[in-house]
């Protein structure tokens, strides 16, 4: 059955974009290339095959987000971390899986993609710069839930209400789900000193982004602390060519001169 599952994600891949979970799975690779990405995927399976059970059992749609989300946290046990475990461990959904315990961006991850599985609208949210779970079950009502322990919240926008003069909440899908993702694990990286899994994940984000330029100041920053500062230079001379008015350009201007003259004094 396994090797049916591993055959469906690899086919898959070719024709379907990947579930934001998935892809962050495959992205561990990227960093960690003793990353075992077959156990994460054995763990994903079976956690996908019991939130099926609760799916077929249960038809009422409130109680079935009910019965998810017990599950969820006081059968499986998944919640945020109160141990001194590295940031970019806890990040990681691969390290989710494994240790049931995770930030709430790596969480809120899991448990969408798993109530996607039993047929919600789930998405990561942000709510006053935090992470959530939103479970819209039309366009004016759903769940908001608290990823590290699971508090949920019922809403109704009532139709009458005037228009607010800020969103409240912003829902991240798809590609800006990765990239909040592969954002958080670049700082966690890069906060543990860990330069080359840090440009990975800065890799990864010119493969969505393009020549975006605060990827590329962020690449040139990691290129001077891997001791490559000819690669280094081009891309912050890069940064203050395309965004000349940017608060930061008298520190990066200053990093291209200590480039250049290292570089003097290599020849």
């Amino acid at each position: 059955m396994t090797d049916t599952w591993f055959e469906q994600q690899e086919s898959a891949q070719d024709y379907v974009p990947q579930h934001t979970l998935l892809r962050c799975i495959s992205a561990e690779q990227h960093w960690d290339a003793q990353a075992q990405l077959e156990q994460s995927y054995c763990q994903l399976a079976e956690l996908e095959l019991l939130v099926d059970q609760i799916s077929h059992k249960t038809a009422d749609l409130h109680l079935r987000v009910s019965e998810i989300l017990d599950a969820f946290y006081t059968q499986w046990l998944f919640s945020g971390s109160e141990q001194n475990e590295p940031e970019h461990l806890l990040n990681s959904v691969c390290y989710v899986l494994s240790m049931r315990s995770g930030s709430p961006t790596s969480l809120a991850i899991l448990l969408c993609h798993l109530l996607e599985r039993a047929g919600f609208a789930a998405n990561l949210a942000m709510e006053q710069g935090d992470v959530m779970v939103h479970i819209g079950f039309s366009e004016d009502e759903g769940y908001i839930v608290e990823p590290c322990g699971g508090q949920q919240t019922w809403y109704v926008i009532p139709e009458n209400e005037p228009e607010k003069q800020e969103e409240p909440m912003e829902i991240v899908t798809g590609d800006e789900a990765f990239k909040l993702y592969l954002a958080q694990q670049k700082w966690a990286f890069i906060a543990a000193d860990k330069f080359g899994h840090a440009l990975s994940c800065v890799e990864l984000l010119m493969d969505m982004l393009g020549d975006d330029p605060y990827e590329r100041r962020d690449r040139g920053y990691l290129l001077n602390q891997i001791n490559c500062p000819t690669m280094a230079k081009v891309d912050l001379q890069y940064f203050v060519d395309e965004c000349p008015d940017d608060p930061t350009i008298d520190i990066i201007e200053h990093q291209i001169s200590e480039l250049a003259d290292h570089n003097h004094v290599l020849h």
